[in-house]
């Protein structure tokens, strides 16, 4: 049993009966994946940190509250397994540029940091999803700057 939700994870066996996801799809849902990990891996998940994920996936992809809501509901499902990291960051690698990969890690970064703490589980996270995304520590370090200075414009603003 445990070999075959492996293998299916993969992606070695084809879905049963289930239609191919499409490429936009796999994308949204590899970000989702990847920010809703972040956001979970150190044990608690602050309303900062979902909100951070919601306003990224919005933003980026343009997708209405609802669409963001299935999209995370069904990441969270997913997520905390090391092997869709692989599965997640192939398809970011392969989809996104040099230039929006270092973008997703600014964006994994305002998760991790959303909360005011940074846990070492987080920066093991960043730090391996970094190396799967092939950003070099000083574009990582480049990332939490970006990341750091957008979440002291945020606290900035009044409340609306």
């Amino acid at each position: 049993m445990m070999f075959t939700r492996i293998r299916k994870l993969l992606d070695l066996e084809a879905p049963d009966a289930s239609p191919t996801p499409s490429p936009d799809h796999e994308l949204r849902m590899a970000s989702a994946c990847i920010l809703v990990e972040a956001a979970l891996v150190d044990g608690h998940v602050d309303d900062r940190e979902m909100q951070h994920i919601h306003d990224v996936l919005g933003d980026h992809f343009g997708l209405g509250t609802g669409e963001v809501q299935v999209l995370v509901d069904e990441a969270t499902r997913i997520a905390g397994d090391a092997v869709c990291w692989h599965r997640f960051t192939r398809v970011l690698k392969a989809e996104f540029d040099a230039e929006e990969r270092l973008s997703m890690m600014q964006q994994l970064w305002q998760v991790v940091l959303a909360d005011g703490e940074l846990h070492a589980y987080e920066d093991s996270l960043v730090r391996r999803i970094a190396g799967l995304l092939h950003i070099d520590d000083g574009d990582r370090a480049l990332a939490r700057r970006r990341a750091q200075a957008h979440l002291a414009r945020l606290e900035s603003l009044p409340p609306t």
